[in-house]
């Protein structure tokens, strides 16, 4: 969480109060300021080359409303479904026949992504915002932008009181922005609580459904009295939630496109992908130290604030013979794949390795290094996975895959007749490191290799 709830409840309420009584260490609030700007508490603009998982969880046993896809927690594969690049992310649904394991090996017809900051990234009132376009028109598609109270009963479930129901207290949503392809020409603002407090609004973006391929700023700003919907500076809608017994505890952050069921509808055939792009996400609260209308990447940042230091950025490289290539050559010699990775001394300390190949004959596994002769592989694409994985936080894990393309170019070498009679031929090794023999490692080459600090150096 960003802050325990007391200081949350005790700092929201300062900084909204206009006129107010002071009652046991709280401010009663009886109005809100009408011009006061915002500060930034905290923001995630996209930077680096994968998902932050420090606020993100990828949400993958979400499985509502009729919906086909399977949501994963790929952001690294030349399939990913979360893509970091360029300062923004992509979140993109794929139509791939997928079984899906976290829901019980049922097979799903697209992978997709959901992304949610429970337990990492929560929100007692002031400004949420983000800026969004949606890429695609074809029909089927759902993409959303909203929030849920911090008790309710999704994943991540780590047993600190996240047992409610939606949509009762303490598990209620607000939509912040939610698009459907049925409808292109407008989109959603609403309310699902046990309260019977908000209600359903549609928005029609002035130049129809083309807007939605636009980038705008979506955003709600939350007072103890009223929730306000904008679309950059349009006011969309405004709810009185005074008298509502919900939305005045803490909620977490969820995008996710979904695809089909009861809202995305049916799916074009022809669509193969959709992407829903985020520049950044970001949490304000109000200040009288600036008029700043946006809660942005240009908007004055808390100062006691201390950004968390970027993961590890990782990059694999493969040279065979010494030489880098993109191919391998059956013929050519050993093949050693190299990961590079700056740790410093106390990263080394948390940080372990786990390699994970699949068909590839009897590899070695020194440090950073993964190595095989591949003379026995036919022409193919292989998968090769390395993960760091943290000690104490999965958050802070970091994966990276590469693509091993052999392709034989060339005839197999005729075996020299004069050695071939001269020669000894000597047992079979039972080593799983050496040779090049065509068994794969022992579980379909699943191999773990754990290093501290002297492997590292």
């Amino acid at each position: 969480m960003m802050l325990r709830l007391p200081r949350r409840i005790i700092q929201s309420f300062k900084i909204i109060a206009t006129q107010g009584v002071l009652l046991g260490g709280l401010v009663l609030v009886t109005s809100s300021p009408a011009t006061a700007g915002w500060e930034v508490q905290w923001i995630d603009s996209f930077e680096g080359s994968g998902v932050d998982w420090r606020n993100w969880n990828p949400q993958t046993k979400a499985n509502y409303n009729n919906e086909v896809q399977c949501y994963t927690s790929d952001d690294y594969s030349d399939e990913r479904n979360y893509d970091v690049s360029d300062g923004t992310l992509k979140i993109i649904a794929r139509k791939k026949l997928h079984s899906c394991a976290t829901l019980g090996g049922q097979t799903k017809s697209w992978t997709s992504g959901r992304l949610n900051s429970k337990d990492k990234q929560e929100f007692l009132y002031g400004r949420i915002e983000a800026r969004i376009r949606f890429h695609n028109l074809e029909g089927g598609t759902w993409p959303a932008f909203w929030m849920l109270e911090n008790r309710i009963a999704e994943q991540p479930v780590k047993g600190d009181g996240d047992n409610v129901g939606w949509p009762n207290p303490g598990a209620g949503e607000i939509d912040v922005w939610e698009w459907f392809s049925n409808e292109p020409s407008t989109y959603i603002t609403n309310f699902f609580n046990s309260s019977g407090c908000g209600s359903e609004v549609r928005y029609h973006y002035p130049n129809g459904a083309d807007d939605v391929l636009d980038w705008h700023k979506y955003a709600l700003e939350w007072t103890p009295e009223s929730i306000d919907f904008y679309m950059n500076e349009t006011l969309v809608a405004s709810q009185n939630v005074t008298g509502c017994q919900q939305y005045n505890e803490p909620m977490f952050i969820l995008l996710n496109v979904a695809m089909g069921g009861n809202l995305g509808g049916s799916i074009d055939p022809a669509l193969q992908t959709a992407t829903m792009e985020v520049d950044y996400v970001a949490h304000c609260l109000s200040t009288d130290d600036n008029t700043a209308v946006y809660c942005d990447e240009s908007t004055p940042k808390n100062e006691s604030l201390i950004p968390p230091s970027p993961l590890p950025e990782t990059q694999l490289s493969l040279h065979q013979n010494g030489e880098e290539t993109e191919i391998v050559d059956p013929f050519g010699g050993e093949v050693v794949v190299t990961l590079q990775v700056e740790l410093s001394d106390e990263q080394v300390q948390e940080y372990s390795i786990y390699w994970q190949a699949d068909d590839i004959p009897s590899p070695s596994m020194q440090g950073y290094t993964f190595s095989f002769e591949p003379e026995s592989m036919l022409n193919d694409d292989y998968r090769l996975k390395v993960s760091l994985i943290h000690d104490t936080d999965e958050a802070l894990d970091i994966n990276n895959e590469l693509i091993i393309q052999v392709r034989r170019n060339q005839k197999e070498p005729e075996a020299d007749k004069s050695d071939s009679e001269t020669t000894e031929i000597p047992p079979t090794s039972t080593s799983s490191s050496g040779g090049s023999g065509s068994i794969p490692t022992l579980f379909g080459l699943l191999a773990l290799l754990f290093l501290r600090r002297k492997a590292f150096k």
